[in-house]
């Protein structure tokens, strides 16, 4: 008796075994499956600095960020010489550091006066990489 016993335990245990293993590898399928088959881009972001960001920390980060990447965009003739306000200079300065940097979110952090944004802040002639 004892000995049906425990093979029908070992049996019942081998069928609950074998079901959740069932299961869960067709969880992983399922899960997996969109991500192998998946053909979406990574979304593109951009770093601006701050509104309620100082005049001299949005002018450090001016300087810094210009002397670290290109930022011919707002100089000279180009495209993001308007509106000519220190808030948008700098934010064509950081994002192009941003961008030459890798997109990583620490290369907007601007000592907590960046922000990283998924709306293009591009705006007439000025065109954010």
């Amino acid at each position: 008796m004892a000995s049906s016993k425990v093979t029908l335990l070992t049996f019942c245990v081998a069928l609950t075994v074998s079901v959740l293993c069932a299961d869960a590898a067709a969880g992983a399928e399922t899960v997996a499956q969109p991500l192998r088959h998946s053909h979406r881009k990574a979304s593109k972001t951009w770093c601006v600095a701050k509104p309620s960001a100082e005049a001299a920390a949005l002018q450090g980060n001016l300087e810094f960020a210009c002397s670290e990447s290109d930022c011919g965009a707002i100089q000279g003739t180009g495209g993001c010489t308007h509106p000519d306000s220190l808030l948008s200079r700098a934010s064509v300065a950081m994002n192009s550091y941003y961008q030459a940097r890798g997109r990583n979110t620490w290369n907007c952090f601007f000592n907590g006066t960046g922000l990283i944004t998924i709306t293009d802040p591009s705006l007439g002639n000025c065109k954010y990489a």
